[in-house]
This record gives structure tokens, C-alpha cells and sequence, in this order.
């Protein structure tokens, strides 16, 4: 391991919207990290880039690419992210965030006990193997098999009755999950449907999901990049592939010591319904700060900027 002075960390910023937000995280990042490196890829479509194209020092932008939510245009963006971070900053540690992050601990503290850990990353991640059955009301573990052992298509967009009769189907398919299913998805205006497939992955691998926000060693990074193409070419063809992708390749490369712990805290799924309320809130503080993570997503200035404040403050009194 490198000693601390040249223990190298790269920040990777997954964003979409809202630059000035990106800015934000950027300048808390390389505050608090005095030798971070900071890399930000946003999306071809999302209009102007951070710092109009021209980052300051210790921040970088790559190519801008295509993202689409539920495709593998994400794993590709991440990946873009994790080789530049490699080749050209040669990182010992990879970070992988959304704009909509924030640090919640001091990261300088945070990367030394990194490092001192010896992990080759928190990769949080549960085992896909609960198989739906006919008629059954769909649970997490169905969807989340049918997710990444079935084979997904997009739909031709479908307008007028046959809309609807796509709507019937796709509510029938929560039942015959065994058969076929079929997502919609209104980000993109589209169905897609999925059928089981005939082959298993290669080497008879275990499937795993979970967050797609992960911290990584170089030698994870180096499994990650060079997974088989088979294994890349059956997650091409998954729903969602960012949240299982990277999850099943690292915990089935052997040597790699892999900590069960989060990156990033984010709001669970049962407590909130709608995409306003996955955004935190100063009632969300105790929480974040019993998680242990060193992120906390997603923070929204026009929503609550109080609870920015508010780890802001934290970090900066200790």
C-alpha cells in the first residue's frame, strides 16, 4: 500500500442536472481532501457543462456520452470515469458519486483510514437467487431476478390502443414473472419486456445487487475493467445493469477482500415514494450520520438547505 502522502484518490462524478451543484460538490471534495483528484462526467444531453467546460485545478471532465436511466450507457459512464482515473491519475482509490452527493465526514480522515484498512473496496451487495412463481405477488428478490437473469428489449414506442393493451400486459406480467415481464419506464417513454434465458453466465458465476454508488481499490478497479465480454454482454442486456454490474463481477473475482458497508447514504425506499421525497431533509441528520457512510445523496438546496448546512458545519467544527 502507498504511504499516505501518495495515497492517490479520484472522486468520480456521475451527473445530470444542475451544474453549479456539481461546482458545489467539486470545491467540498478538494476542501476536504487536500490530495484528491476530482472527475466529472455529464450527460451529452444535460445542456452546458460544470465550469463552462473548464475545470480548475485538481477537477477534470471527460468525454461526454449518452446516459440513459436503466441502460448500460450507465456502466459505460462509469467505466469511462474509473479508466480515466487509472490512466491518467494513476488513483489508488475510486469513488463513484452522483452530483447530487455530498461528504459527510472529513474525507482527509476518511482516505486514512482507507488505507489503512487494506480493503480492495465497499461493495455492499445481497445475492440475486429468489426465482419468482406464477401468480405470486411480486417481491424485491423476484424483481430483482428478473432484472438480471432474464434478457431485456426496448418495446417500439406504442401510442393509442395498443398502448393500452401493452399497459394490461405489463400488469399482468407482475404475475407471470415465470413467463415474461415487462417495465415501463417514463423517463424514457418506453416498455421493455424480458424473457428467462436458456444460458447461465460464464463459470456458473452467483448474480449480486446493490448500490450503485461504490468505493474501489485498484485492484477491483482492474477486475472491473477487464471483466469477460460475456459477462459484459449479458449485463448489456439487463434492466438497471449499474446496480448489479460491478456488485457481480467484483464478488466473484477471487483474491478480493470486499467490505459489506455503504459509500453513500440514501434515503430508504420504504420511508419515501416519490423522487422528491428521496431528498433529504434535516430530519434525515441522525440517520446519516448512524450509517457510517462517508456520502449522503440527494441533497437539494431548494427543498431543504438547511440539512447542507448542517454536515457542512459538522465536518468543519471537529
Amino acid at each position: 500500500m502507498p504511504t499516505p502522502s501518495s495515497f492517490r484518490v479520484a472522486y468520480l462524478i456521475l451527473s445530470h442536472r444542475n451544474p453549479e451543484q456539481v461546482e458545489s460538490l467539486t470545491a467540498r471534495i478538494l476542501e476536504l481532501s487536500p490530495a484528491g483528484q476530482v472527475v466529472v462526467h455529464h450527460d451529452i444531453a444535460a445542456g452546458p457543462p460544470p465550469w463552462g467546460g473548464r475545470p480548475p485545478d485538481r477537477a477534470h471532465l471527460t468525454e461526454r456520452t449518452p446516459v440513459l436511466w436503466g441502460d448500460w450507457s450507465i456502466v459505460e459512464a462509469s467505466q469511462l470515469l474509473l479508466r480515466f482515473a487509472a490512466e491518467q491519475l494513476q488513483a489508488d482509490w475510486y469513488v463513484l458519486l452522483s452530483g447530487e452527493d455530498r461528504p459527510v465526514v472529513d474525507l482527509a480522515r476518511w482516505e486514512h483510514d482507507v488505507e489503512a484498512s487494506g480493503t480492495d473496496g465497499l461493495v455492499p451487495a445481497r445475492l440475486v437467487d429468489e426465482k419468482p412463481h406464477l401468480g405470486r405477488r411480486p417481491t424485491a428478490g423476484d424483481i430483482n431476478y428478473v432484472r438480471y437473469h432474464y434478457r431485456w428489449r426496448a418495446l417500439p414506442p406504442v401510442t393509442g390502443p395498443v398502448r393500452g393493451t401493452v399497459e394490461l400486459a405489463r400488469r399482468v406480467s407482475r404475475y407471470a414473472q415465470p413467463l415474461f415481464k415487462i417495465e415501463y419506464t417514463k423517463r424514457r417513454d418506453l416498455y421493455f419486456v424480458a424473457r428467462p434465458r436458456r444460458h447461465r453466465l460464464p463459470d456458473k458465476w452467483d448474480i449480486y445487487t446493490g448500490p450503485q454508488w461504490l468505493a474501489l481499490g485498484r485492484r477491483a478497479v482492474d477486475a472491473v475493467l477487464g471483466a469477460d465480454p460475456a459477462v459484459v454482454d449479458w449485463f448489456r442486456q439487463t434492466w438497471i445493469p449499474d446496480q448489479s454490474f460491478f456488485h457481480t463481477v467484483l464478488h466473484n473475482a477471487p483474491g478480493l477482500q470486499l467490505e459489506d458497508r455503504p459509500l453513500t447514504y440514501v434515503v430508504p425506499h420504504a420511508t419515501k415514494q416519490f423522487r422528491g421525497d428521496m431528498v433529504l431533509r434535516t430530519a434525515d441528520l441522525g440517520a446519516i450520520k448512524e450509517s457510517g457512510a462517508a456520502f449522503a445523496r440527494k441533497f437539494e438546496a431548494s427543498v431543504d438547505p438547511a440539512v447542507q448546512r448542517a454536515v457542512d458545519l459538522e465536518i468543519d467544527s471537529t
